[in-house]
Order: structure tokens, then C-alpha cells, then sequence
């Protein structure tokens, strides 16, 4: 059940601090915190720790923050992680990172992800990208509960299957470790 969808461009997500925040890695020079608010939902903060910024407080003590790279926020839909929103911050586009920060959560926290029931151009892309990356296996259900099964090949700028439509289906697309 994926929609193809638009949305606007260019994101500037700022700078944020690492409270209530638990690192889960470092990779791609970035670090990478989890923010679990409940058992099916977690929001994902990836942060460049070279780029800071000190903040003054009413109460007169200083913060550190850190430019925030990207968000991903999911919830837990029968069994998957569900992606819900994906943000990369435009400073960073052009770099692969929502592939990248995929592959690692999917390795990780080992987890199936699933892609969003809508999905820009630009997600479309993310997840052709991941169907070509190694150590991870894109595979596509014709239904929520359909036992008919396909593992779609990377097309130009999507994901294409032979044996069902993918976008603007019932279909549901998944990422698993290989």
C-alpha cells in the first residue's frame, strides 16, 4: 500500500541537544540516537558532532547542541518497523544517508523495516537504493496478508516487480539483514 506522493524540498532541521537520547552507534561519521517514547514508536536522530552551537539559558548556564543530519520517526506495524517520516537535513542531501541510515538500523537493532504507505520520489529512490546494497534483502508481499511474495529488482529510480504493481497497490515493501 504504497502511495507515490510529493513533498516539499529542502529541510533544515537545526540543532538539537542529546538528552533523553540513547546513542545506538556511530557510523558514517555521524552519531546515531535512538528516542524510544514507546514500545511501537521510536524516532531516530542522527547528529553531526562536528557542527555545534552553545545556547544560552534563562538560568544563565550554557548547551552544546548538535546539528541534527536526519530523522526517522517508525512505528511497529504487525511485526515490522514501519517508516513513518524520513528527513535529511538539505546540507547533507546528495549523500546517500537514508540508505545508509537504514542498512545500519535494519543490521543494528536487527529489525524488518517497512516502507511508509506513501512515498516521495525521493523514497522511492531510497529504497531502490537499499534493494541494490549489500547485506540487505528488499522483498515486496501483494497484501498485508497475502502469501504471494516477490523480490523486486532496482529499476532506474524505483523498485519494480514482474509479478505485481508495487505503488498504488496493497502492496507493502520490506528490508531484512541478509
Amino acid at each position: 500500500m504504497v502511495d507515490r506522493i510529493t513533498m516539499e524540498k529542502g529541510v533544515f532541521l537545526g540543532y538539537g541537544n542529546l538528552e533523553d537520547l540513547e546513542l545506538i552507534g556511530r557510523a558514517f561519521g555521524y552519531d546515531i540516537h535512538i528516542e524510544k517514547e514507546e514500545r511501537t514508536y521510536h524516532t531516530v536522530w542522527v547528529y553531526d558532532r562536528n557542527v555545534t552551537k552553545r545556547v544560552r539559558h534563562v538560568e544563565g548556564y550554557m548547551e552544546t547542541r548538535f546539528r541534527i543530519v536526519a530523522r526517522v520517526e517508525m512505528s511497529k506495524e504487525r511485526g515490522a518497523w514501519h517508516i513513518d517520516m524520513v528527513e535529511v537535513d538539505s546540507r547533507y542531501k546528495g549523500k546517500n544517508l537514508a540508505a545508509k541510515i537504514y542498512k545500519f538500523l535494519i543490521k543494528k537493532l536487527d529489525i524488518t523495516l517497512m516502507a511508509g504507505h506513501s512515498a516521495s520520489a525521493g523514497g522511492r529512490y531510497v529504497w531502490n537504493k537499499l534493494a541494490k546494497t549489500r547485506g540487505v534483502t528488499v522483498y515486496a508481499k501483494k497484501s498485508p496478508y497475502s502469501k504471494v511474495i516477490d523480490f523486486p529488482k532496482a529499476g532506474k529510480r524505483e523498485l519494480v516487480s514482474k509479478v505485481f504493481d508495487l505503488y498504488n497497490s496493497e502492496a507493502e515493501i520490506f528490508a531484512v539483514a541478509a
